[in-house]
């Protein structure tokens, strides 16, 4: 069924359970709302009567059903000075769907309020914006072939299968999936015919939903605005999960469309914060219909890619089901100190255990294990822990190699020299006005005070040393965490700075460093799957 032809069908079979006081009331305000619209009508800005309705006290739950049947019965009496969109706002809507229907392929540009290499949907209140891109695209047997990128993640379906790949070598491979699998919910935006159907259908189905339909008249042009008023879904008794997803957090979604071709031109997402509101997603570009070539949809993986599966039954699988959450968290971490990784495996889902997370986890010390708690609409457990991590050594790259002629860090790598993390500069260090102080200091000061100045949250001093951008997403997250009651300062590593080597190769020199750390958060554990038993599914 044809996108515009689904509107019609759902406004006309939907089963409208209405109260005919209620009913009465809705009709009244819109009436007396029409009369005033007529003497208050402003140039720039003209609400529609949908609008005045949705946002009328006495209607806010009534609305989601009560106002399609009022647009219904009530098309002969608007007056024709109301802007169209607001005379026939069925009309529009169901005009905006046939607008899709030629739409083969689609590009999508965006910025989300993110960790790179974190789960797809997480979003923070303090993040930075991280940019998203999208790519759809439906051959001419209506085969749909998807890819959906942060810097950190890539999930692609080609048709046959969906492969996620996490960092430079995790990965996860399912059958084809829908989009909007591996909680990227923003990947429905792509799924043009399908926009407003849902949006109906989600408006109608929860009682704490909330819709309205506008025009918007700017220098631009006019825009048809469709808005929608959700809120917070789960269990805050333990407000960790609040707004760390859209749909746990109370949160506006705002779908522009052009006024003239009825297209998606615009989707902005707002979470209503305590004093304030927060853009978290907004689209930049939509292309429509552009050439997209296969390749796009084909992943190269690593060599030494470690696949994530399902828990598999265990010979002994009884025993791991019939654990406690706390008991699996006490467990996963002495396997992890007694550097028994085939132990570790049967907590963590994966064909291998990473030689990063043996150098961080291994030798471990657990300080404390604290009591499970739910939040949100997490189906799992979370736990608190306090673990004491042994020495690590590691190098911090050095450049002098710019107009200011100061060393400034360029990249984190392992005890083995593998590169852990690129830094990017994507302006030249500026020149300071006590330049020649920092000009002045060897490979091994610079490293030694930018992280004098991390122990210190001295956020002015660490922006010496690192780009702007990255000093902004660490301070966002330290903000985050910070919100749920830990104390960042406590979580923060000692590090010992040591000798200076250069490369010729990369033309820099390699600091060594050696990092003592008490880690505290909590981990993530859950056991619904075909095995029941448990796994850890985050907070490592």
């Amino acid at each position: 069924m044809r996108p515009a032809e689904n509107i019609k069908k759902l406004i006309q079979n939907v089963s409208i359970k209405t109260n005919p006081k209620v009913n009465k009331a809705v009709l009244n305000s819109l009436f007396d709302e029409q009369d005033k619209s007529r003497e208050t009508r402003s140039a720039i800005f003209q609400p529609s009567v949908w609008r005045i309705i949705m946002k009328s006290r006495i209607t806010k739950f009534a609305a989601a059903t009560v106002v399609i049947a009022t647009i219904v019965v009530s098309m002969t009496v608007w007056n024709s000075s109301i802007p169209t969109a607001s005379a026939s706002a069925i009309q529009v809507l169901t005009e905006a769907a046939k607008a899709v229907e030629d739409v083969r392929s689609i590009h999508i540009k965006a910025r989300m309020r993110t960790l790179p290499g974190d789960n797809m949907g997480m979003i923070g209140l303090e993040y930075d914006f991280v940019p998203i891109e999208m790519w759809k695209k439906v051959d001419d047997g209506g085969i749909s072939q998807w890819r959906v990128e942060k810097p950190g993640r890539i999930l692609v379906m080609d048709g046959n299968s969906t492969i996620m790949l996490m960092g430079n070598n995790n990965a996860v491979k399912e059958k084809p999936c829908p989009i909007g699998a591996f909680d990227t919910w923003y990947g429905h935006l792509m799924n043009v015919g399908e926009i407003i159907d849902n949006v109906l259908k989600e408006t109608m189905e929860r009682s704490d939903s909330q819709m309205c339909v506008y025009n918007e008249v700017s220098k631009e042009g006019t825009e048809l605005v469709l808005e929608t008023e959700s809120a917070a879904q789960g269990d805050f008794t333990n407000d960790w999960c609040r707004n760390t997803f859209i749909t746990e957090s109370d949160h506006k979604k705002v779908y522009r469309f052009d006024a003239e071709t009825k297209l998606l031109k615009g989707f902005e997402v707002f979470v209503h914060a305590d004093k304030k509101d927060v853009l978290i997603f907004e689209v930049t570009d939509i292309e429509y219909n552009p050439q997209i070539d296969n390749s796009l949809f084909t992943l190269e993986l690593p060599k030494d890619v470690i696949w994530f599966e399902k828990p598999k039954v265990l010979p002994d699988n009884e025993k791991y089901q019939q654990m406690k959450p706390d008991e699996v968290a006490r467990a996963f971490f002495q396997a992890c100190a007694d550097e028994n990784w085939d132990e570790v495996l049967k907590f963590w889902s994966a064909s291998r255990v990473d030689d990063r997370l043996k150098e961080y986890y291994g030798g471990l010390e657990i300080i404390s294990i604290g009591e499970p708690f739910k939040s949100g609409l997490y189906p799992g457990w979370f736990v608190p822990y306090e673990i004491k991590l042994q020495p690590r050594e590691y190098y911090v790259r050095v450049s002098n190699a710019n107009s200011a002629k100061r060393f400034v860090i360029t990249g984190r790598f392992d005890s083995k020299m593998q590169v852990q993390e690129e830094t990017k500069w994507s302006d030249e260090p500026e020149v300071l006005p006590d330049n020649d102080r920092y000009a002045k200091m060897s490979p091994q000061e610079a490293v030694k005070a930018f992280y004098e100045a991390f122990s210190n949250l001295d956020w002015s001093e660490m922006q010496k040393f690192i780009p702007y951008s990255e000093l902004k997403g660490m301070k966002g997250e330290f903000e985050e965490v910070a919100k749920h009651g830990i104390n960042v300062k406590e979580q923060l590593p000692t590090v010992d700075v040591g000798e200076a080597s250069w490369s010729e190769e990369q033309s820099s020199y390699f600091v060594r460093c050696r990092e003592l750390r008490i880690k505290k958060f909590n981990l993530a554990v859950r056991n619904d799957n075909p095995a029941k038993r448990w796994f850890i599914d985050g907070g490592i």
